[in-house]
């Protein structure tokens, strides 16, 4: 399955190929710069996604450059506590990845923070949207980093925070966006990642493609 969608002329979201693995190396180092080294994805880890897994990865290219792109894997939802590494098999998804998988774990996203702010995340996730009809995959997932905890930390804990952001009494760079584009709440995710901006937290979310498709109590707790 080939996925191309070109925006206002200067945008395409693509599927990856191989030779896009450089360039999204390039993408995520610039995105994450608050992430610990062994959490971040390099040129070989993309390119075995796009071996494993070719429909599910995407970019954003403009002007012949990748500036944005996303990683995901088909599986089973998760029911027990996991983390970054342990949900995506060290970053590799050779072992994360089953095939006939119900959802789609989105496990990485990220555009060039020259280019945030024109909706290119939006379109990425709508693009995944579009595959996982296409796979008759039913579900999206993701852990959202809270990243505006780095802003607060001194002021609350992470657990406050995730229970304030749930509240809606204030926004974050990550969460709010991706609830903004469609993606429901369903747990904090504590000691998910190894980054200190965040509090070391995630928040997982689902997105379904069936709006009747409803979420069973047993997967919040």
């Amino acid at each position: 399955m080939i996925y191309n969608k070109v925006l206002d002329g200067s945008f395409i979201v693509r599927t990856a190929i191989p030779e896009d693995a450089i360039r999204m190396e390039y993408v995520q180092a610039q995105c994450f710069p608050t992430l610990h080294e062994s959490e971040l994805m390099n040129r070989a880890h993309f390119a075995n996604h796009i071996k494993v897994f070719p429909e599910g990865q995407l970019v954003v290219e403009k002007d012949g450059l990748v500036i944005g792109s996303a990683s995901t894997f088909r599986c089973d939802f998760p029911e027990h506590e996991h983390t970054f590494l342990d949900s995506c098999d060290n970053l590799w998804i050779t072992n994360a990845h089953k095939s006939d998988g119900d959802w789609m774990y989105g496990f990485d996203m990220g555009v060039l923070p020259e280019y945030r702010g024109l909706g290119l995340s939006r379109e990425m996730y709508k693009a995944r949207h579009q595959v996982c009809r296409t796979l008759g995959i039913k579900v999206q997932i993701i852990a959202g980093m809270t990243i505006g905890y780095g802003k607060v930390k001194d002021q609350m804990t992470i657990e406050e925070y995730c229970e304030r952001l749930e509240k809606k009494e204030f926004t974050d760079p990550t969460i709010t966006p991706q609830m903004r584009a469609g993606f429901r709440w369903i747990k904090p995710l504590y000691d998910y990642i190894n980054d200190p901006e965040s509090g070391n937290a995630s928040i997982l979310m689902y997105y379904p493609v069936d709006e009747n498709f409803k979420l069973e109590e047993k997967y919040f707790k």
